[in-house]
């Protein structure tokens, strides 16, 4: 009867590992956190909460010994590789064993998760790039640490290995099943981030697309922030298209899409809106420091040389429009960067024109004087 106790007990630690192993892995997989040590410190906490709630629900063996599956949190941060946690879940799981006596016993299964831990770390670097081997070795060297450590306490006896048979059963097979969750687990989340990516992605160049710059572009007027939309155009493009066919016109798109991704910084928006046409947000700089940076990135693209296939490689130029100010709506900014950037065409190509402000107010008298001579 009492192994009957044992092992469902055993069993339903199992349960609890499951349920935490979960919870805690949606916690390692959110992006919702801005400090990521902050997240390294609640993802150690939980684990070590939940390696405690295990010892809790464990088994008393005699009055001093505890056996349960509190090493499986362990190794599911060693399986992830994220060292900092697991330092602060061992120190809780360690610590919380004298809460049920200060005795040679407790010492020992403190000492014993220690060497857990520390194995675990040169296990994950060993088999860093075998996944399912590296789960095996976790699991059992955490559980050999165990066995060692229930042979301190209790000697070798017939007692001490149909308890350590139970326990290498039920530990093994629920560390192994928990790892292929695990494994799972990181598989749906780099699908859903491929899945992400794609959607928010232009499939040729690889900047965003038309549907993220208008998502990340809707509230700048709110922000009360500077801001610069920079319209670019491939000069004669169709020309390019025409003579050296779509799929060189292609290579030309991916290599000017490559250098606006060196010439900008990381905080700024760089899409490609449609065909040729891409736009950049860059924020809080002067007209004359926009400017500078539009001439750079006019200057490099015609200075560089286009890679074709089965062609010789070609020389581009690009034009630019800008338009400059502060709390304007975002689609009046994509407007007169648009007339920056006709402009800039109309006048030869090959330039950079920049419409700020007070141009946008200029022109919108403008127009409305001339509707109502029209009227």
């Amino acid at each position: 009867m009492w192994k009957i106790m044992f092992i469902v007990e055993l069993l339903i630690n199992a349960c609890i590992a499951f349920t935490g192993f979960y919870i805690i892995s949606k916690v390692i997989h959110s992006t919702r956190f801005s400090s990521y040590p902050a997240k390294s410190i609640i993802i150690g906490l939980l684990t070590g909460l939940l390696g405690v709630l295990l010892m809790f629900k464990g088994i008393q063996v005699n009055e001093s010994l505890r056996m349960d599956l509190r090493h499986l949190p362990l190794v599911l941060l060693a399986f992830y590789g994220i060292r900092f946690p697991l330092i602060i879940a061992t120190l809780i799981i360690a610590s919380s064993r004298f809460l049920f006596g200060v005795t040679p016993q407790a010492f020992v299964a403190f000492v014993a998760i220690l060497a857990i831990s520390a194995g675990m770390i040169f296990i994950h670097r060993t088999f860093l790039n075998r996944p399912f081997r590296q789960n095996v070795a976790l699991n059992v060297w955490a559980l050999s640490m165990v066995t060692i450590a229930v042979l301190i306490n209790l000697g070798l006896s017939d007692a001490a290995l149909r308890l350590l048979l139970s326990t290498w059963t039920i530990g093994l097979a629920v560390g192994i099943l928990s790892s292929l969750l695990t494994l799972d687990f990181q598989t749906l989340n780099r699908q859903v981030e491929l899945y992400k990516k794609s959607a928010e992605l232009d499939h040729l160049t690889g900047l965003y697309n038309r549907r993220v710059w208008d998502a990340r572009t809707a509230v700048l007027e709110q922000e009360g922030r500077i801001y610069n939309v920079l319209a670019l155009d491939i000069d004669h493009f169709k020309h390019v298209n025409d003579t050296y066919g779509h799929g060189n016109g292609d290579l030309v798109l991916q290599q000017f899409a490559n250098i606006l991704k060196q010439e900008t910084r990381p905080h700024d928006i760089t899409a490609r809106i449609g065909g040729e046409e891409f736009m950049i947000l860059v924020y809080d700089l002067s007209p004359q420091k926009v400017v500078k940076v539009a001439n750079r990135i006019r200057e490099r693209i015609a200075t560089e040389r286009f890679q074709l296939d089965g062609f010789p490689a070609i020389e581009i130029t690009t034009s630019i429009g800008i338009s400059h100010g502060k709390r304007i709506p975002i689609q009046r900014m994509n407007t007169l960067a648009d007339d920056a950037l006709y402009t800039a065409k109309q006048q030869g190509r090959n330039r950079t024109i920049l419409l700020n402000q007070q141009d946008e107010q200029h022109i919108a008298a403008t127009q409305s004087a001339t509707e109502t001579i029209r009227s």
